[in-house]
Order: structure tokens, then sequence, then C-alpha cells
């Protein structure tokens, strides 16, 4: 902490979604964001300017930044997927508060090494789960627990992406590559695994999948780049359509720097799904059923969720701003009006201010934690392995909540 009281932050990574955590930290008056680190000049001015940051140094190697400030009280990591266990491991062995943004990382064994490197070092983490900090997903987890549907049977539930994030996955430099994003289960809907495991109140033990890429395919009718095509109606062109919920048209505004974005939708080089299916089995008899489709805009399109329980059901569309509650015993029906803030349904500014308590209070344990983002990413990278090789992953735990896939 620095003299004057301010609790000293520095951000890695200063794409679209780094915004989310800048501009609540611009706001508080005992938080100083002094550092900021991307490998693009151009990334970072644009981030401040957004945010309303100054005086802070700016940096396009981590490592400076690590070296430069040994009075850090806290860090976000907000790169590439596959970027986070080189970059996170340093900030966790100097017992920071550490923000890591979703997924943890793209494979079990990175997964594995950083939640090692937490417990030894007794370091906490919060894994950037946002939805959980939602109004609209805090009231369905506390009608859970207040068992007034009972105990969950099976949960319903999907991510039918717009036609904007469907742009942004399928035309981001890194998102569009099973290798550098872990794919597209893990890049879009780690947020929505996290949501079956919190809601389930228990571990997932087997995990069985579908899909592949099914819409955006190469068609050589349509010409390489946006600029020479025909079709003026695509929704695909080079500024297409967004769900202001989705609040991703900030992703876009970070990708005008990039020569991906003028490349056709169909015809861009990628290798992620645009439609899968997943089905989780819990230890505690629970089953889930997650779909996530690409292509989606107009009424219930963003995520739906249905809980059926042993007393009552809980369903709702997120962007509806409702969350709906039937018992059965007594045939009572009762919707609950959510009033959301800011993106990811309200869940950024919140998410966000988790980093400073944790700063603030050195005994303040996030739920959105390390093994949070382990067993998140179990689903994700099973779902996958199943529906390229065809066959149910089974899950078996270790003394140490590790998993093995079998």
């Amino acid at each position: 902490m620095t003299s004057s009281g301010k609790k000293k932050v520095a951000i890695i990574g200063n794409g679209g979604r780094s915004v989310s955590y800048s501009e609540v930290y611009a706001k508080l008056d005992d938080v100083e964001v002094i550092a900021l680190c991307d490998i693009n000049p151009e990334n970072t001015a644009l981030m401040a300017k957004m945010s309303g940051l100054r005086g802070y140094r700016a940096y396009t190697d981590w490592r400076d930044v690590l070296k430069n400030h040994p009075d850090l009280d806290g860090v976000a990591v907000v790169t590439p997927n596959n970027t986070h266990r080189e970059i996170v491991m340093p900030f966790i062995e100097r017992k920071l508060a550490v923000a890591l943004e979703k997924p943890i990382t793209t494979t079990m064994a990175d997964s594995e090494d950083i939640l090692l490197a937490a417990r030894k070092y007794d370091t906490r983490m919060l894994i950037g789960f946002v939805l959980r900090s939602a109004p609209f997903y805090k009231k369905i987890h506390e009608i859970l627990e207040s068992g007034v549907v009972g105990n969950p049977l099976s949960i319903q539930a999907d991510e039918l992406a717009s036609f904007g994030v469907s742009s942004c996955i399928c035309r981001s430099p890194w998102r569009r590559y099973q290798i550098t994003s872990g794919g597209s289960m893990m890049e879009k809907s780690s947020h929505d695994m996290d949501l079956l495991n919190w809601f389930s109140s228990s571990r997932p033990v087997s995990v069985n999948s579908y899909g592949g890429q099914r819409l955006f395919r190469p068609n050589p009718l349509f010409p390489k780049l946006c600029r020479n095509c025909p079709q003026e109606k695509c929704k695909y062109q080079s500024k297409p359509e967004f769900s202001l919920a989705a609040q991703d048209a900030v992703l876009h505004d970070f990708m005008q720097h990039t020569t991906a974005e003028q490349n056709c939708i169909y015809n861009i080089e990628k290798d992620v799904a645009d439609n899968q299916s997943v089905q989780i089995e819990y230890a505690n008899g629970m089953t889930a059923n997650f779909l996530l489709a690409f292509n989606c805009m107009g009424p219930r399109s963003s995520r739906n969720v249905h809980i059926v329980g042993t007393k009552g059901r809980i369903y709702g569309n997120v962007e509806e701003n409702s969350v709906q509650v039937y018992t059965n015993e007594d045939e009572h029906f009762e919707t609950y009006e959510i009033k959301p803030e800011g993106g990811h349904s309200g869940g950024n500014s919140g998410h966000a201010f988790e980093l400073v308590k944790m700063m603030r209070d050195p005994a303040y344990k996030p739920a959105q934690d390390a093994y949070a983002g382990y067993l998140s990413n179990a689903i994700c990278i099973a779902s996958d392995i199943s529906r390229l090789e065809g066959h149910r992953v089974n899950f078996r735990y270790d003394r140490d909540g590790f998993i093995q896939f079998v």
C-alpha cells in the first residue's frame, strides 16, 4: 500500500475485457492503477481512454511490471487464454491478490499447475466468472439455497450467442483457434459451466457432448473480404449487430486493430465449434443439459436457464431481467424483477470489485477461486474430447480433488 493509503493494482492485458476492471478501479478513491501492460500499445491507450485512467506507467512486457513494482497489492491478468499460466505464476508466488480472466487456462496440466501454486503459496485467486456477480444468477442461487424448490434434479441451460458475439469468436486473432482459446466452450461458456457447478452444490462426474463447426464453414461463393461481397444485408459485415446486454461491442472496438475483422466470417481460417451440446452428471445425481449456439438474435436469445427441483421450478432469460419460480404443492407462481447495471447482465462491476475486497481484507476469499476455475475447465476440455472422440468422459478424483479422465 502507498503512503496515501491506496491499494496498488496492475492490469496485464489491455483488450476489451480489461475495461470492465479498469473502469471500476478508476472511480475508487482507495485504489490506484499504477501499471498497464499490453504487447500492443494502442490497446493500452484505448483502454485507458475508455476508463478515464491517468498516472499509470505503460509496459509492453509483463516481466517489467513484476520487476518495477514490488509493492503491488493486486493484479488483474486479462490476456489470451493460452498465456495465463506463464504470466500468472510469478504473481501467485508473490502472494498478491490475483484476478485471472476465465478460463483459468486451456489445458488440464496448466490448470493443475496454477491450482497447486495457489495452494502452495496460499494465494487467493479470483477467476473471471463475472456471472456469479450478475443479479439474475445471484437471485437464482439465493432461491435454490432457500430450499423453496427443493433439491435440484436437472438443469436445462443455453447460451444463444448474438451476431456480435459470433463475430468476435470467429474473427478474433486468437479466439478462433482451439490451441490459443481452448475452444468455443472454454472461451464462451466456461462461465456457464461454473454456474452449473455452483447451482448443483456438487462436483461433475461425467460429460457427454456433440457438435462442431456446423454453420461458419468455408463457402467458395463468398469472397475472402467483406468489402468485396455483394451480400449487403449479411449480418456479418464488418460491423455486425450486437446484443446490448452482451456488451461485446467493446471487443470489436479493439478488434479494429486487426485485419481479421475485415475477413468473411465463413471463409476466415478457424477451427472452433459454432454449435455444441453438453450433458453433465453430478456426484449428487443432478444432471445438466447445456447448448451453445452461434448466430442467434431476437426473443429469448442470449442465456436461458430452467431448473427442476423436487418441490418446484426456477426459470428465466437473463435479458428479460426477471426470474420465475413455481412451487408444486401450493401451485404458487412468483416473479422476481431484476435490475442489472453494466455489462454481462450487471456482473462486470461486481466481479471487478471482488479484487478490491481481496486487497482490503486479507481474510476475504472469493467463491469463484482457482478450484472453481479448474472444475469449469475440466468440463470444457472433457466436452471437446467427447465430441471429437465420440464417447462419454468420466471423472476420477484423487484425495486432493484433481481429476483424471477415464
